[in-house]
């Protein structure tokens, strides 16, 4: 799991700004957003322009690092990568991850969006190597503990991440820590749907969703996957075309008339069909992002978003939004629940000296602005 994430001085962020999964507190209550002690269900408040989606982008950076997976554009756009008030030519990414017992800390600087500066990795604060790439120094005092110890760097190429080089040119055993950080890196997803679809890691390519609704047979499913997350009742069916090609195509049928999904969908049952389609491999998900999730979606349905992602054990999420009716302890805890204000992320639990207690009204809390730090 994800136990922190830090940045600074990246797009909008100038200084360093944490998300620390282990700032859990004793609740009593909602246990399911908490697994091995972490934090893993997160709701990110934020004004427009506070820097929620950079955040999203700054936390999925290692994806664009480590793996060939799907990436934003705005990952790579070398004008607003480095923050524009800052002194510093180099941008800092700090993750640590907790891999059964031990503990695992990855840092690496990067002065534009492919190019690396340095880099260093630790295991239980052990040191296992760092590497200066542009001056071309490295010191590798524990090696052995990645199973490295024995690698030729000779054919290196200096603007390669040392770890994606190690992972791809040793063999690694199950329980590496390696692999570890490898298999997680490789199955985060970041989604939103705006006004286009987007999507950062898991997986490669694009396509149409009713298509691969309709090419997989899923239409009755995603019926019901509408009627029981938002109450929608509608009848879906797949045809066969032959013309202008042969294809599969879903459609929603009525009495006397049937028409594409795709023609005639809602803004929400659009947002609706994309989470339906990521759905289907939450089962192969290690962190999930969701930005703005709730930007199409009426406030009851939002709340059946959150507690159906819930339901997934295996997956540390985070939610953005603007929406204060999502602020319960019906659903999550204080300390679940985050602001982002001023480049800092703060947990409900921390904004303010009150003891907050499950009957607390944390939505009107929210409003009447208990938790702007």
């Amino acid at each position: 799991m994800l136990v922190s994430f830090s940045v600074e001085n990246y797009k909008s962020f100038k200084d360093k700004i944490v998300l620390n999964f282990e700032d859990a507190h004793d609740y009593k209550y909602n246990n399911q957003c908490i697994k091995n002690g972490l934090l893993s269900k997160v709701v990110i408040y934020g004004a427009n322009a506070s820097g929620k989606s950079n955040f999203g982008f700054a936390l999925f950076d290692i994806v664009c690092l480590l793996t060939d997976k799907n990436s934003h554009p705005t990952q790579y756009d070398e004008l607003t990568f480095i923050n524009a008030d800052s002194n510093s030519d180099v941008a800092v990414f700090e993750y640590v991850f907790k891999n059964k017992k031990d503990k695992i800390i990855y840092i690496y600087k990067k002065k534009s969006p492919k190019v690396i500066t340095y880099e260093e990795l630790y295991i239980n604060d052990k040191k296992i190597y760092s590497y200066d790439f542009e001056k071309q120094i490295f010191d590798q005092p524990n090696m052995k503990e990645i199973y490295a110890e024995n690698l030729n760097f000779e054919y290196f190429e200096n603007n390669f991440a040392i770890l994606r080089y190690i992972a791809n040119n040793t063999n690694q055993p199950d329980n590496s820590h390696v692999k570890f950080i490898m298999n997680f890196v490789s199955h985060m997803l970041w989604f939103r749907s705006l006004q286009e679809n987007g999507y950062i890691g898991l997986t490669t390519g694009s396509g149409s969703l009713s298509q691969w609704i309709s090419n997989n047979n899923l239409a009755k499913e995603f019926q019901k996957f509408l009627r029981d997350l938002a109450g929608i009742e509608t009848n879906l069916d797949i045809i066969e075309l032959t013309q202008p090609i042969q294809q599969k195509l879903l459609v929603e049928k009525h009495k006397n008339k049937m028409f594409p999904f795709e023609q005639i969908a809602s803004s929400g049952s659009k947002a609706l069909e994309l989470l339906f389609y990521w759905s289907k491999r939450f089962d192969d998900v290690s962190f999930l992002f969701m930005d703005e999730f709730d930007a199409f979606y009426h406030f009851d349905l939002a709340r059946n978003v959150i507690k159906y992602i819930v339901d997934y054990d295996n997956i540390q999420v985070v939610f953005t939004t603007h929406n204060p009716n999502l602020a319960t302890n019906e659903m999550l805890r204080p300390d679940c629940y985050f602001t982002l204000k001023n480049g800092k992320l703060t947990s409900f639990a921390d904004s303010t000296e009150r003891e907050l207690r499950e009957g607390h009204n944390l939505e009107k809390m929210l409003r009447n602005g208990e938790f702007n730090g």
